[in-house]
């Protein structure tokens, strides 16, 4: 990829600014307040955009949408023109003080039409890293040399990016797996494996605990069942003993004779004294009816006798009567109080096993949460397996494409640390890409060595880098005075070492001493 011309409009201290490049290493000789970091900041923001403004009044470096916002307003941004595998475009971008506010247009130069070839992530399109990424290898500024890397860059030098960005990166997958087994088994037992597990043995108590609390409410329903039974008999006999009752009641109320036999006894006993006063009236009165008079008296004396057995006949009669209703009462009586302590029972039963299910869960439910936690623990189980197959797996994986990309690394990088006459030096990178200088055979950090040599150093690891990133269709390399730090022999190194580098790719040399710049170096030649 190379960039061809930009245009920048009002952005921070840059006002309609015109500049062509070439291909291989470009200078840009200017004055401090020029506003080189802010070129840098403008190409940066072309490919990538800018982020939306940080709240708080506190003055940020990075925060550049606030910082090049122009105080009158308005908005602020210009174009650059650039060609990729063979065909060149523009993309022109302007900004607001919000990302909603910005605009994106992107130009085939070939046809001056709208392309859709790209979109406003173009530099993650063409790059294949984040903006972070972009700042930690393609962007150098002069005081931050040292090499970096984030999950982009990792990505992309192990060859596992797709065109959408990094979320394959080794990085974000790693932490994704992590953070899932972290889920599924946490130190300490606070995993969801060991959760689930403790709540499965928690419920299997519960369950031998509900089974017990089913034993005894069946019981209970057994004894309820009986004492129903026993209820429904005492009923039957209870309606028996009250039908026998009404209708011994009906029958002797009804008949009317009991009464009858009492009046007609009654009046038999009057009309014998009756027939008694007037036969001794005439015994005693009426001689010549003395006869008539004794039959009279003896026939008094008969009704008398007969009066005297229907009274006795009837007094025995009710008598009887009355000892068989009460009889009927007391049965009736007695079969009610059956029946009601039959119904106390069945009641009392009720109850019982109304709080036996309140005490008790229902096994049934338990028994399919158990089951349901047996299954979902296989299945975390499995997936832990899987998991931690997948991590070693990645790992192996990480460990083997390291090792294929770190020989270029490390091969490029001693090849530039030669260039620059510091090879002697003994540098070497990890696969953090940290940097270390041998000494007396131990390892020390690179901060260990002078400013220059550590510039030089870090500068040849980052040239090591992008050369490893891009194999084929390099970015534009922007260096930010990044030599201010370096004697005039390692200078002179160093730009012969960024000259070599700048065969391969696009470079603009930034910087505002007209003595450190290339064409001073050849002049001196």
């Amino acid at each position: 990829m190379r960039i061809l011309a930009c245009y920048i409009e009002n952005f921070g201290s840059l006002h309609h600014v015109k500049c062509s490049l070439n291909k291989g290493l470009n200078s840009l000789n200017e004055r401090n307040g020029w506003g080189k970091s802010t070129f840098a900041v403008f190409l940066r923001a072309m490919f990538y955009g800018l982020d939306n403004p940080k709240n708080g009044t506190t003055y940020d470096p990075k925060d550049h949408r606030k910082n090049l916002t122009p105080w009158q307003g308005g908005n602020f941004g210009g174009y650059i023109e650039f060609e990729t595998e063979g065909k060149a475009y523009r993309v022109t971008r302007f900004f607001g003080e919000r990302k909603k506010d910005d605009s994106f247009e992107l130009t085939d130069l070939a046809t001056m039409k709208p392309s859709t070839d790209f979109t406003s992530s173009l530099g993650e399109e063409l790059f294949g890293i984040d903006a972070y990424g972009y700042e930690r290898s393609v962007y150098i500024p002069h005081n931050d040399l040292f090499i970096g890397t984030d999950d982009s860059v990792n990505t992309k030098l192990l060859g596992l990016l797709e065109n959408e960005g990094g979320d394959n990166a080794y990085e974000s997958a790693v932490k994704i797996l992590t953070d899932a087994r972290r889920e599924l088994k946490k130190t300490g037992g606070r995993g969801k494996i060991d959760r689930d597990s403790e709540e499965k043995a928690d419920l299997e108590v519960r369950l031998r605990k509900s089974l017990d609390g089913e034993k005894k409410t069946t019981e209970k329903k057994n004894e309820l069942a009986a004492a129903v039974k026993e209820k429904e008999v005492y009923r039957s006999e209870r309606e028996q003993a009250e039908k026998e009752l009404t209708e011994f009641t009906e029958r002797n109320v009804s008949g009317g004779g009991k009464t009858g036999m009492l009046v007609f006894g009654v009046l038999l006993i009057i009309l014998s004294l009756a027939v008694e006063a007037v036969g001794s009236y005439a015994v005693f009165r009426l001689p010549a009816f003395y006869f008539y008079g004794q039959i009279l008296s003896v026939a008094g004396a008969v009704i008398f006798l007969i009066a005297l057995i229907i009274l006795i006949v009837r007094h025995y009669g009710i008598k009887k009567k009355t000892l068989e209703f009460a009889v009927l009462q007391d049965r009736v009586t007695d079969k009610r109080k059956s029946f009601e302590a039959a119904s106390e029972q069945e009641a009392e039963l009720k109850r019982e096993i109304d709080a036996l299910n309140r005490e008790y869960e229902d096994p049934e439910k338990l028994r399919q949460e158990i089951d349901r936690l047996q299954t979902a623990g296989d299945k975390d189980r499995e997936k832990l397996d899987h998991i931690e197959r997948t991590i070693e797996l990645l790992s192996e994986a990480r460990k083997s494409l390291s090792g294929h990309y770190m020989d270029r690394l490390k091969s490029r990088f001693s090849s530039y640390l030669e260039k620059a006459g510091i090879g002697e030096r003994g540098a070497s990178l990890d696969t953090d890409f940290n940097i270390s200088i041998e000494r007396s055979g131990a390892l020390h950090s690179v901060m260990s060595e002078s400013s220059g040599i550590r510039d030089i150093i870090n500068l040849s690891a980052r040239f090591a880098l992008i050369d490893a990133l891009f194999e084929n269709d390099k970015p534009c390399v922007i260096l930010d005075d990044v030599m201010n730090n370096l004697d005039e022999e390692r200078f002179q190194s160093a730009m012969r070492m960024t000259e070599e580098f700048a065969k391969s790719c696009q470079v603009i040399y930034l910087t505002c001493n007209s003595s450190r710049t290339p064409e001073q170096i050849k002049k001196g030649e």
